[in-house]
């Protein structure tokens, strides 16, 4: 048979319309993936990698990190808990090298981690993963009294799932415009001019975290399980693109140019990734077993993640960033039983990938972010054994990686005096964040490679804060 005898108009549609592959959409509405990045603002060619975890919905950070001992912390946290408060003799103990400040005065070192976290209690006591207390989207200093005067600049649409996100992932101060992983990779991008591979790379499809500003970076996709063949392209139909996508074909219109350009893109794109994904197969690393026990959504994310960064030679991407969201922390119901669930499976999958990426000797490259867009009440909205909590303000974040000083709990812890100091509410527990998350991102994005000076341009709320890198705060997240 013939090509010219297997071409059709709806055939040519069906196969150009399948050069998905796993990139995003530019601006233009065409695929654009052969953008990359990267890095060095030291030019010395050194490797490191971020890996951006949002759990959506707002995990309730009161039954991730749990006071205990007998103190005054532990005894508002079974008051105000009531019905889902979580039992002491079933918490996972953390060994705190350094007692965590509370609210108002006075310090505590005895907490536990949800039952479901004993993975997590390991990598804390081993110093390989720490805890930031109280954070959230902040725009200035806030107060009870100005907050309750409206006297202060607050983030938009506080308490909103969508609107928190969006400022959680970029900036709180201004119309949205980019995220501020995507802002990070433009800054860093003009000191590796080789583009095979964008840097900013998705797990869970387009996002604003890796937004970036100026467009000339966009999101490359990637399925659960890695990149995703060319649907379309084989037998006839593999025929066919390769003899009109040809670099010798003159006669092609100007969308056949510009689908010619994303189809050798995102061929070239692939061959690297799949060049990845070879060298880690090679390396001795049995990822099937290490993430025997976190054969989830997130689980299989991070193995894909573990797999790209063992296999880092295959590009010249020296600052790759990844993006993963989990959803289902939105516990308004069914806290006790919906939260461990979900903490169970963010526990394996943390755990797996830490083994994998020490296993395959990467541990000290990569730090890894896990944080929701705010934190949940400290008291329940039912009295029932199936009640939840309801959106609050600041939560709770952690920090893995080998450049971290880990088994700390960084930032304020609140003191859980619900209807005064923090709180916002009445009585319900909505704490004003004492570490604002822009200060969390500056310390990532300086250690990642950015210029102290070039932080303001990335977020610009900082103005309103004192220096991130105070000796006087307690945020010393990297090892120096």
């Amino acid at each position: 048979m013939h090509l010219k005898k297997t071409i059709t108009r709806r055939t040519l549609l069906k196969a150009s319309l399948s050069l998905s592959a796993g990139a995003c959409l530019s601006s233009t509405g065409l695929v654009s993936v052969a953008n990359a990045t990267e890095l060095l603002s030291d030019g010395s060619g050194d490797y490191k990698a971020l890996v951006y975890i949002l759990l959506a919905g707002g995990n309730d950070a009161h039954n991730t990190l749990v006071p205990m001992g007998s103190n005054a912390l532990r005894s508002r946290y079974e008051q105000h808990r009531g019905n889902v408060a979580i039992s002491e003799d079933v918490l996972h103990p953390i060994n705190v090298t350094k007692a965590a400040p509370i609210y108002g005065g006075g310090e505590q070192s005895t907490f536990g981690l949800h039952p479901s976290c004993s993975g997590l209690a390991s990598l804390f006591n081993n110093g390989e993963l720490s805890f930031i207390c109280n954070t959230g989207n902040l725009l200035a200093p806030t107060s009870r009294q100005q907050f309750l005067d409206k006297s202060v600049a607050l983030p938009p649409q506080l308490f909103s799932h969508s609107d928190q996100q969006r400022q959680f992932q970029s900036e709180p101060s201004a119309r949205f415009n980019y995220g501020w992983g995507g802002k990070v990779a433009e800054l860093l991008s003009a000191q590796n001019p080789d583009q095979n591979v964008s840097p900013l790379i998705s797990l869970s499809g387009l996002n604003t975290f890796q937004v970036s500003e100026g467009g000339s970076l966009n999101t490359f996709t990637l399925g659960l399980n890695g990149i995703e063949n060319i649907r379309g392209n084989s037998g006839h139909n593999k025929t066919m693109l390769d003899t009109l996508f040809s670099e010798s074909n003159s006669t092609r219109h100007l969308m056949a140019e510009k689908y010619a350009q994303t189809f050798g893109s995102v061929k070239k794109a692939q061959a690297v990734i799949n060049d990845a994904f070879d060298v880690a197969e090679s390396n001795g690393v049995d990822y099937d077993q290490l993430f025997e026990n976190a054969d989830t959504k997130l689980g299989k994310a991070l193995k894909t993640i573990a797999k790209m960064i063992a296999g880092k030679q295959s590009n010249t991407n020296k600052r790759p960033i990844y993006y993963v969201t989990l959803s289902g922390f939105d516990t308004h119901q069914n806290l006790l039983s919906d939260q461990s669930s979900q903490l169970y499976d963010v526990d394996q999958a943390i755990t797996a990938f830490k083994q994998a990426l020490s296993a395959q000797g990467d541990f000290d490259q990569v730090v890894t972010f896990i944080g929701s867009e705010f934190g949940r009440t400290l008291t329940p909205n039912d009295s029932t054994e199936d009640a939840g909590t309801d959106h609050a303000w600041g939560g709770m974040a952690m920090i893995m990686g080998g450049a971290i000083n880990g088994g700390q709990l960084f930032g304020e812890h609140p003191d859980l005096n619900v209807g005064q100091g923090l709180d916002v509410d009445s009585a319900r527990g909505r704490w004003i964040p004492t570490t604002p998350t822009s200060y969390i991102n500056a310390h990532i994005a300086h250690w990642f490679g950015v210029d102290k000076a070039e932080l303001a341009d990335i977020f610009p709320s900082l103005s309103n804060f004192e220096d991130p890198f105070s000796d006087a705060l307690n945020l010393a997240l990297f090892k120096e």
